[in-house]
């Protein structure tokens, strides 16, 4: 199968918005964290936080959970078996993608592509690297961004158009919802369904493809409601990753198009970062979840070598004047 990415980049790079207005010269303080190598295919995709301030990185390419310590020590936290890297199983190759961790006890859970049917599927780490999977999943599955609720993880689908619902105690996957809001095409490398978070009871999924913010309600019995189009990205964009503030101001990161773009609540659009600040290929964003630190967003650069031409992956922190929504657990 031949995964056309540089027809891609094209097609989405030709339709780049010229009107849209980028940020102010008097623009948020940015600030580059960490960096990674690129020649080793070190490729930051998914952050989370723990309650000692050490941030997780998930590194796509090669399967590794990297931790990194407040004093910027960077350490391997967890390897998982994907396989070989860049390796194509089912609709896409392995990878390790979303990540989140429960801030009540620090177990970590990712999102995990990996060749081997018995090892692909959702993954629980504990505090010292001890990791089991959850639930497994079917080789067509790419399981992508991953959000924690009551007891429950919700986890979007890139290649199936739906979102799955495990139990974080262990436990088959179920079929959350699954609908044509949330569909892509990945024999095209074109991913639907991508970063999920939960907000005011809301799953919250960026339909990539087709430039969507879907919400989905949690129902009181814990399924899911009809969904909806919250928000319409700037044409020719697609939001991969993305965090909310409290205002429900959603900030995501574009990917091959290397921008960071604010969705309002009224409807307007502003891109508040671009290449020339040093985005190479934004896959996520998360704000801070303690004190001063919610008002940073964190932003990796994954610069992916089938997207990248400057090839600098790295943590980005942005410093805004509103701080990041209310958790969801």
């Amino acid at each position: 199968m031949k995964i056309r990415f540089p027809a891609l980049i094209l097609s989405i790079l030709a339709l780049l918005p010229a009107g849209l207005t980028a940020h102010p010269p008097d623009a948020p303080q940015l600030e580059v964290l960490a960096a990674f190598n690129a020649a080793a295919l070190e490729t930051p995709e998914s952050i989370a936080f723990d309650r000692d301030g050490n941030t997780y990185i998930s590194l796509a390419l090669t399967g590794e959970i990297r931790k990194i310590a407040p004093d910027g020590t960077q350490s391997t936290f967890i390897q998982f078996p994907i396989g070989p890297p860049l390796t194509l199983c089912g609709p896409f190759f392995n990878a390790v993608t979303g990540i989140t961790i429960d801030p009540h006890d620090d177990t970590l859970y990712a999102s995990v592509v990996a060749c081997d049917l018995d090892s692909r599927g959702i993954w629980r780490v504990e505090p010292d690297g001890t990791a089991e999977i959850l639930a497994t999943l079917p080789l067509a599955s790419i399981p992508n961004g991953i959000a924690l609720r009551r007891g429950f993880l919700y986890v979007a689908d890139s290649s199936l158009s739906r979102v799955w619902r495990v139990p974080a105690a262990g436990g088959p996957a179920e079929v959350w919802i699954e609908d044509p809001l949330l569909a892509g095409d990945l024999g095209a490398g074109l991913p639907g369904a991508n970063g999920l978070k939960i907000f005011r009871h809301e799953v919250y999924v960026a339909s990539s493809t087709q430039g969507l913010m879907v919400a989905i309600p949690i129902e009181p019995d814990g399924s899911a409601g009809a969904p909806r189009v919250h928000a319409v990205m700037p044409a020719g964009t697609g939001c991969d990753d993305f965090d909310l503030d409290v205002h429900g101001s959603i900030y995501c990161t574009t990917d091959p198009t290397n921008l960071l773009v604010r969705l309002d609540p009224d409807g307007t659009t502003e891109i508040l970062l671009t290449a020339a600040d040093g985005l190479d290929g934004p896959t996520a964003a998360l704000f801070g979840r303690r004190g001063q630190d919610r008002f940073n967003l964190y932003i990796t650069n994954a610069a992916f070598p089938f997207f990248s031409t400057t090839h600098q992956p790295s943590l980005m922190r942005l410093h805004l004047g509103v701080p990041g929504g209310p958790p969801s657990w």
